[in-house]
C-alpha cells in the first residue's frame, strides 16, 4: 500500500531530500506546506506536488498518512501535536527538536495518539552505512575502541544566520551522535565538552564534545558553524574505517561480502570513491531510501534506524554535551 504523505519546511536540504524521495515507490507526496510566501506554491509546482499551503492545519486536512518536518525546530513540539491529534506519525529530520525535553514530550505525545515518530539523517539513507553497520556487528574490525566525528556548516559566515539552531551540538552534532550509537550499538556513559564563541560574544558557534560509550570505547564529537566539514572514523582493535567526503577507508582483520562492496584481503587497506559504487548504490537506493522505509516501517513490514524512543535518548547525550560545556563539568549519563 502506497502511503500518503505531506512534507514541511522548503530549505535547500530538505528539498534536496525530498528529490531524493522520489526513488521509492512506498510514499507519495501529495501536500507542501511553509509558512514564508511564495516558498511552497514555487517547490511544489517544481515538484508537480497536487497542494500547497503556508497553513499547517491546512496541510493535515488533506488525510495524510504521516507527515515529514523540515522546519524551524521551534515548531517542532506544536506540529507534532498537531499531526498526532489527526492521526498522523511523524517523521523529523535531524536536528529533530532543540533539547531533550521537547524531543521527550513528542515521543509522549506520538504515544498518546498510537502513531509513531522517526528521525531522518542523511547517513542512515546511505547503503555504504548500512554495510558498515553489518560489518561492525560481524566482529570485522575487532572490538570498537575509538569514535571520532567531525561536522561543520559555515551558514553562519555565509548568511549571518544558522538556519535550525544557535547551538552547534545540537545543530551539527547530533546526527554523529545518532550514527554513533547506532553503528555501534552502545550508549553513552559520560560527557564532557566545551564551546567557542568566535564570531559573535553572544552565540556558540563551534563546540568539541568527549564521550566514554558502554564498554570504555572514547569518542569525540566537532561542530562547527564556520567551516565546511563532515568526517566520521570508527577504530578497533583490529581494524577501522574513515568516511570523508567522497572517500571510504577501511582495514579488517578477516574479509567481508557486502551488498555495496567486498572487501577481499584480511589486514590490507581499501580505499573507495563513491563514484566507483554507483551501480550498487542505485541498486540498493529504493530500499534504504528513509521516507519510503519510514513508510514500510508504519505498515509493520520494515525497521527504522533511529525511532523517536532511540532518539530521546541520543537527545540525552546532546543535552549533556551542553550541560557540560556550560558548567566546566563532566555529565554522566
Amino acid at each position: 500500500m502506497t502511503a500518503r504523505a505531506a512534507w514541511s519546511g522548503t530549505g535547500a536540504a530538505a528539498l534536496r531530500a525530498l528529490d531524493g524521495a522520489a526513488v521509492q515507490g512506498d510514499v507519495t507526496f501529495v501536500a507542501l506546506h511553509d509558512e514564508r510566501a511564495g516558498r511552497a506554491q514555487r517547490a511544489a509546482e517544481a515538484r508537480s506536488i497536487p497542494r500547497w499551503t503556508e497553513d499547517f492545519r491546512d496541510m493535515l486536512s488533506t488525510g495524510v498518512d504521516f507527515v515529514v518536518l523540515t522546519g524551524p525546530l521551534d515548531a517542532r513540539l506544536g506540529q507534532v501535536q498537531l499531526a498526532a491529534e489527526q492521526g498522523a506519525s511523524c517523521l523529523l529530520h535531524a536536528p529533530a527538536a532543540p533539547d531533550h525535553a521537547t524531543m521527550q514530550a513528542m515521543v509522549a505525545i506520538a504515544a498518546e495518539h498510537e502513531v509513531r515518530i522517526g528521525v531522518y539523517t542523511r547517513y542512515h539513507a546511505d547503503p555504504v552505512i548500512e554495510q558498515l553497520r553489518r560489518m561492525i556487528a560481524n566482529d570485522w574490525m575487532g572490538g570498537v575502541t575509538a569514535v571520532q566525528a567531525i561536522n561543520g556548516d559555515d551558514a553562519l559566515l555565509r548568511a549571518g544566520e544558522v538556519e535550525h539552531h544557535a547551538n552547534p551540538f545540537v545543530a551539527l552534532a547530533s546526527a554523529h551522535v545518532h550514527l554513533a550509537t547506532w553503528l555501534t550499538g552502545r550508549s553513552a556513559r559520560s560527557v564532557t565538552a566545551q564551546t567557542t564563541r568566535s564570531y559573535s560574544p553572544q552565540l556558540h558557534d563551534s563546540g568539541v564534545a568527549t564521550l566514554v560509550l558502554n564498554g570504555d570505547t572514547s569518542c569525540t564529537f566537532s561542530a562547527s558553524q564556520l567551516t565546511q566539514a563532515d568526517a566520521f572514523a570508527i577504530h578497533g582493535t583490529d581494524g577501522g574505517l574513515r568516511i570523508a567526503g567522497d572517500r571510504i577507508w577501511l582495514c579488517g582483520h578477516r574479509p567481508f561480502r557486502g551488498h555495496v562492496f567486498d572487501y577481499d584481503t584480511a589486514g590490507t587497506e581499501l580505499v573507495l570513491a563513491r563514484q566507483e559504487l554507483q551501480r550498487s548504490l542505485a541498486a540498493q537506493q529504493g530500499t534504504s531510501e528513509l521516507h519510503g522505509r519510514f513508510a514500510r516501517w508504519l505498515d509493520d513490514t520494515d525497521d527504522f534506524p533511529t525511532p523517536g524512543e532511540q532518539a530521546v535518548i541520543d537527545f540525552q547525550v546532546v543535552d549533556a554535551m551542553a550541560h557540560a560545556a556550560a558548567l566546566g563539568v563532566r555529565v554522566d549519563l
